[in-house]
């Protein structure tokens, strides 16, 4: 299948090094850039750092202070945000169910409220308020990154929409899903998709996609990213 990927980098690559593996064409055309925050100052070490994203690591790994946090208890919300944040020195990692409800499930079951604040370094933009959902607990929210939507397609990925000529577009996250769909629109190529199938994380992920009607839209199992995988197929 010839595939886009529309992830952030370094994410993307690597996605789509595995789908390449599987035998599909892939380009990569990210809907968004990352950018990093430093480390705020007057933070106060915490009891438990709980991880909603791999971005969230990342981001960590350049705070002076959590050089001193790899023993702490780290909730983190799917497998692949727990494999990261092992690979980063943090040694007792627990892995929620692959989304913020599941993530919420896991500290409500494992972690006493009474031991301190939970560190949650977050991005910007965020679908859930794990401090809101975390009622009784005491959350301190960092920004720890913002992602930066791209102004347009580019024009590889122009072309190959309106020319008919993609199987799949994967994505993500809900926000990305609704940037390609703003941008496909605002390049009148909505047409090209007729014959494409969109596969998202989830239900949630997939609703922006939905007035671009294309050929179908598919959700993974779970939300992670074996499960999308095994939504695409071989090539």
């Amino acid at each position: 299948m010839r595939l886009i990927v529309t992830r952030p980098e370094p994410d993307a690559s690597e996605t789509a090094g595995r789908l390449r593996a599987l035998g599909h064409s892939v380009q990569v055309a990210p809907m968004m850039w990352i950018e990093w925050a430093p480390q705020p100052t007057g933070l106060v070490a915490p009891a438990a750092i709980a991880l909603t994203s791999r971005n969230a690591v990342r981001a960590l790994a350049d705070w002076p202070s959590a050089q001193g946090w790899r023993r702490l208890p780290v909730y983190a919300v799917g497998e692949a945000t727990a494999a990261l944040a092992r690979a980063g020195g943090f040694g007792d990692v627990r892995v929620g169910d692959g989304d913020a409800a599941g993530l919420v499930r896991l500290v409500r079951a494992d972690f006493d409220k009474t031991a301190g604040a939970i560190l949650h370094p977050a991005g910007r933009d965020r679908s859930a308020d794990l401090a809101q959902m975390l009622a009784g607990f005491t959350v301190t929210t960092v920004e720890a990154y913002r992602a930066v939507a791209v102004p347009a397609l580019d024009p590889a990925t122009v072309e190959a929409i309106a020319s008919s000529a993609v199987d799949g577009v994967l994505f993500f996250s809900r926000r990305t899903a609704a940037i390609f769909a703003d941008l496909v629109e605002a390049a009148g190529i909505a047409k090209g998709l007729a014959g494409t199938t969109l596969f998202a994380l989830s239900q949630a992920v997939a609703a922006p996609l939905v007035r671009l009607r294309p050929a179908a839209i598919k959700t993974a199992a779970r939300a992670d990213e074996d499960s999308l995988m095994a939504t695409i197929g071989r090539g």
